[in-house]
């Protein structure tokens, strides 16, 4: 996250400026509309490119923030047009498609920012943000020319307050190039203490003296010729052969008499864009992308996948890590495609392609091998038993038919998995054996997946094993619900708990949740055990209630499979009328992966919940990506920081943003905030400190049985 405070200052650097707002998804366009117009003095809205061109023509705006594929005229040339009557316009573009020649032509026509569809909260502040400081800075830059040049001398103490706030480098010369002045800002990049260290050096003098007569030329030039220079874009050699890119601009420095003294410029290090751009055309050069890439799905083909797999292998050597190589192949593909013709059987291929990506985490690689086979390579494991919650995650994922003109095919994945080192050494030792163990698969009865190596097969059976422990916990009741308590830090008053499994074996030994929740998922048991503790949280908090005690609410985890349960509404229903319960003391927790993939079943879902007068949160808020459009969208009052950002503050300034971030996001957007996982007092003041007052970890208490909790209630209470 480059700019964790991007909120911020987006409302104070665009409070003055005006946005055209051009997208032809009405409901995005009203979800994003009432938050654009919190930061910007005015929004216009456009449905389409012909209606934002025509806006454009009859207002100023000071920013054009445009989806691309939209009808009667796209927003690359509704782009094209609008830089046409000002080439200077700071244009926005919301775009799904990274292809490197679709940006390429956006880069061309002078668009720089992109924000990947569906925005992102913080990617299209940062991007907003970069805009507007552009603006401003072009707007400030136009106003201290115009001062400079009509009261230069009336106005000296002024101008040196403005050039010192203004977010750029400023200098000025005399007509032999040498400096009489400058900003803090240049003084610091020119490796001075002081403005005043600058008067009398020449460029010759400074970091950048490899570009000094280029500098010196140029200034020649246009005082010879009475003309300014604005915004062109020069490359800067620094003494440590550094090379960065300025967008620079220089006009002629004159007397009250108009008479031309000297030189007055200003810079922006553009050199991240230029970057940007360099990549973007060493990608379209170098990569070849249809000589590596399938043409039918646009995944990766044979060739890419080879050499990822070269490249992963040389890293996996050097890292000491290991690769994971999946060999998937759709069982009685062959039946589908000679009854309904290969024009259904290219769409399925193309659908298989996404669903499986859409299971997949974007540093793993998917690829097309041919016909109906697709390969997967999964990077940097140090643990291997992660890899059967991805295999189950994959088979599960083809328990939704695929609909292909009416046709609603229910299909089925075997799959073959190779290690490296162990299963080979080289691409087509591993290939081979993970196609090997693919046919396995299919031997044992497809829908399934079978790894090469013998001992992973051990451990699958040691997971088969606990979910065949797990079921019988169920029936003998062998499972408890422990809770943690959630207090407000300003004044350690009891707010609730959260209600957390526990489960202690046959042997009388306590099995981390770590290691029986993922089992539980990829077995289909997880909804029994929320099932459990759905029931025993009502039942807890009801008796504490009807004993006069007062300990709140209790916040209960929901998994995603229970939330698909068309049903789930309704038990929750019977569940508070059996027990006698009222709604609002139970808190519901869902997790934000969960909301974000499923975004419209779970508004669903959840305004449903919530009309029975139970509140939602969003629990381990800030491990995911989460869109704006969406989360406002979400019937929830809180957000749950995870304990991963809490670890590490005070002190660890990346986990000190985004908590920030996070706080400043729930207090934009209405949510109340708790952080998750406090073990000190300096962790519990710094988070009071910004705005958090709800508090869940150690430093309170650890998570405990009822008959523990009901003493924690009395004393509390005391």
């Amino acid at each position: 996250m480059s700019n964790p405070n991007a909120i911020q200052d987006l409302h104070k650097e665009c409070s003055l400026l005006s946005l055209l707002y051009v997208e032809d998804d009405v409901v995005l366009s009203s979800a994003m509309l009432k938050t654009l117009k919190e930061f910007f003095h005015s929004v216009t809205v456009a449905y389409d490119g012909e209606e934002g061109l025509q806006q454009y023509k009859t207002a100023d705006f000071d920013i054009v923030l445009t989806d691309i594929m939209m009808p009667k005229m796209d927003g690359r040339e509704m782009s094209r047009r609008m830089r046409e009557i000002n080439p200077n316009q700071s244009i926005v573009v919301l775009s799904a498609n990274e292809d490197a020649l679709h940006l390429m032509e956006l880069i061309e026509i002078g668009v720089q920012k992109f924000v990947q569809k569906p925005p992102n909260l913080l990617r299209l502040c940062e991007a907003l943000l970069a805009a507007a400081i552009n603006v401003n800075y072009a707007k400030r830059a136009r106003a201290l020319a115009d001062e400079t040049k009509h009261s230069l001398d009336e106005s000296r103490e002024l101008l040196r307050n403005i050039i010192d706030t203004v977010p750029v480098r400023i200098f000025w010369k005399d007509r032999e190039s040498k400096y009489l002045g400058c900003n803090k800002l240049f003084a610091k990049d020119a490796g001075l203490n002081d403005q005043s260290e600058l008067i009398g050096k020449n460029d010759f003098e400074l970091p950048w003296k490899n570009d000094a007569q280029n500098y010196i030329d140029d200034d020649r030039r246009i005082m010879d010729s009475g003309k300014e220079k604005l915004s062109y874009e020069e490359m800067q050699t620094q003494t440590d052969d550094n090379i960065l890119w300025l967008s620079t601009s220089k006009t002629p420095l004159r007397d009250t008499e108009n008479n031309i003294v000297g030189i007055l410029g200003s810079y922006v290090d553009i050199t991240e864009q230029k970057e940007a751009l360099f990549a973007l055309q060493k990608a379209k050069d170098e990569l070849g992308y249809q000589a590596e890439h399938d043409l039918l799905t646009s995944l990766p083909n044979r060739t890419l996948y080879f050499d990822r797999l070269h490249q992963a292998i040389k890293k996996a050597a050097r890292d000491q890590t290991k690769i994971a190589i999946i060999f998937m192949d759709l069982d009685r593909f062959k039946a589908i495609n000679d009854s309904l013709g290969h024009e259904t059987g290219d769409r399925l291929i193309q659908l298989l392609g996404k669903r499986i990506q859409s299971q997949l985490r974007d540093v793993d690689t998917l690829a097309r091998f041919g016909g109906d086979e697709f390969l997967i390579l999964l990077e940097s494991l140090t643990d291997t038993d992660d890899l059967e919650e991805i295999l189950n995650k994959l088979i599960r994922s083809m328990e939704e038919p695929f609909d292909i003109n009416d046709h609603l095919l229910h299909l089925t994945l075997s799959a073959g998995i190779a290690i490296y080192p162990n299963d080979g050494n080289d691409p087509e030792t591993l290939i081979r054996n993970s196609d090997t163990a693919m046919y396995r698969a299919k031997d044992e009865g497809r829908n399934t997946y079978q790894f090469y190596a013998k001992e992973m097969t051990q451990k699958s059976y040691a997971h088969m094993l606990m979910s065949k422990n797990i079921r019988q916990a169920l029936e003998n009741k062998d499972f408890m619900v422990y809770y943690q308590p959630q207090i407000d830090g300003r004044d350690n008053t009891l707010l609730g708990m959260e209600a957390l499994i526990r489960w202690k074996n046959s042997e009388g030994v306590f099995v981390s949740p770590a290691d029986f929740i993922p089992v539980a998922e990829s077995y289909g048991l997880i909804d029994k055990i929320g099932d459990y503790v759905l029931t025993e949280a009502i039942d807890q908090i009801t008796k504490w209630y009807s004993k006069g005690y007062r300990p709140g609410h209790v916040a209960i985890n929901l998994s995603t499979i229970e939330l698909q349960q068309q049903d789930f509404v309704q038990k929750i229903k019977d569940r508070l009328a059996l027990a006698n319960c009222r709604p609002e003391w139970i808190e519901l927790e869902i997790t934000e992966g969960y909301a974000m993939k499923h975004p419209d079943v779970a508004i669903k879902m959840l305004n449903e919940i919530k009309a029975l007068g139970i509140n939602l949160s969003i629990d381990d808020f800030g491990t995911g990506y989460s869109s704006l459009s969406y989360l406002q969208r979400l019937p929830v009052h809180k957000l749950k920081i995870d304990q991963s950002f809490v670890s590490g503050i005070p002190g660890n300034s990346h986990n000190e943003a985004i908590i920030e971030s996070i706080i400043s996001l729930a207090e934009t957007m209405g949510f109340k905030v708790i952080a998750e996982g406090v073990e000190t007092a300096d962790q519990q003041e710094f988070l009071i400190n910004r705005g958090c007052n709800n508090i869940q970890g150690y430093y309170h208490a650890r998570p405990m049985s009822a008959d523990e909790m009901e003493s924690f209630i009395k004393e509390h209470s005391s």
